[in-house]
């Protein structure tokens, strides 16, 4: 049975009474973001919910599997993740209601291959499923949850885990030589259809009723691979590399804008005339085709407003090292 330890949390008394975390206590690998409440996923499985002013809102961290969540999505009152145990090859899902905290999942270490979902996912899950193969990546789409599988497929399904459609995994012609490295990494909703977009630039466009794909191409002139993509109505495309670049694009057919910048881009949100982010030891923004970055030590893994929570844990200030959030 896992022994769980629970990180120290610093926090503050806010204005509004409540307790506003400084120090998380354990490293952030990404937040996953809701309408009012988010999910801080730790490198070791752990996750704290908080609300949009970054106050603590779970009684402590919790650890809803055993190691940690390869992807999830907050919609409407609950989070949706997965974990995957490579050495078992066994994938799983569950949804887990906010605003509770969930019973840290119980599990043999032994290895034993007759270990199931119960003993896999937390008791605290209002559903769990196990999974064929490995999800890749997720997004909502009003209520209904959208993940894509590596190598199976992309599915919609509905929040009690009915499926609703499922479309077949996206095929590239001319990635077929990088089959075996490629997948996808980012997956959103854009009007009425899904994007879904691999490592090595392919992307494919399908129908958010049906799941059919409605167009498929590559992302060109890129110098490295992709590992995120976003898009704004009025900021476009940013595509996020894992070298030291960056890339803009208006339109997916456009010849993206390539900008350098200290090493990778980790987060970004939407800013007037262009985007802002976080990232491998600097802050940067771009605004009307002028970049401008500022250095700090840590890794920036997340941003929130102006608000920066780094690699170590803590809030600091956009723009630059040393600024504490508090």
């Amino acid at each position: 049975m896992y022994s769980i330890l629970q990180p120290h949390l610093q926090a503050v008394v806010s204005r509004r009474g409540f307790r506003m975390v400084s120090d998380i206590g354990f490293n952030p690998i990404r937040i996953d973001r809701g309408q009012e409440s988010s999910l801080i996923i730790g490198s070791d499985g752990q996750m704290l919910e908080i609300d949009n002013q970054k106050e603590q809102v779970s009684d402590g961290v919790m650890y809803p599997f055993p190691g940690v969540s390869s992807c999830g999505v907050v919609s409407s009152d609950s989070w949706i993740g997965s974990w995957v145990d490579r050495s078992m090859r066994k994938a799983y899902m569950g949804s887990f209601p906010l605003g509770e905290k969930w019973e840290s999942v119980n599990s043999d270490s032994d290895g034993s291959e007759n270990k199931d979902v119960d003993q896999s996912v937390s008791k605290s899950a209002s559903w769990t499923r196990e999974l064929q193969s490995e999800p890749l990546a997720m997004c909502t789409v009003e209520g209904n949850i959208v993940f894509a599988c590596l190598g199976s497929g992309i599915y919609m399904i509905d929040g009690n885990a009915s499926e609703i459609w499922r479309s077949p995994y996206p095929r590239w012609r001319e990635l077929e030589d990088l089959v075996g490295i490629d997948s996808i990494v980012s997956l959103f909703r854009k009007e009425d259809e899904i994007y879904a977009f691999s490592s090595s630039g392919g992307y494919s466009v399908v129908s958010m009723v049906t799941g059919h794909e409605i167009n498929n191409g590559i992302l060109s002139n890129l110098p490295d691979r992709v590992h995120d993509v976003r898009y704004d109505q009025d900021s476009g495309w940013i595509i996020m590399l894992h070298g030291k670049n960056v890339a803009i694009m208006s339109d997916l057919n456009s010849k993206p804008a390539i900008f350098r910048v200290p090493g990778p881009v980790m987060d970004v949100s939407p800013c007037e005339g262009g985007w802002k982010w976080t990232g491998w030891r600097h802050d940067g923004y771009l605004s009307n085709g002028r970049l401008n970055t500022f250095g700090r030590n840590e890794v920036g893994i997340s941003l929130i407003d102006d608000i920066v929570l780094t690699n170590s844990g803590n809030w600091r200030k956009f723009k630059g090292d040393d600024q504490k959030f508090l």
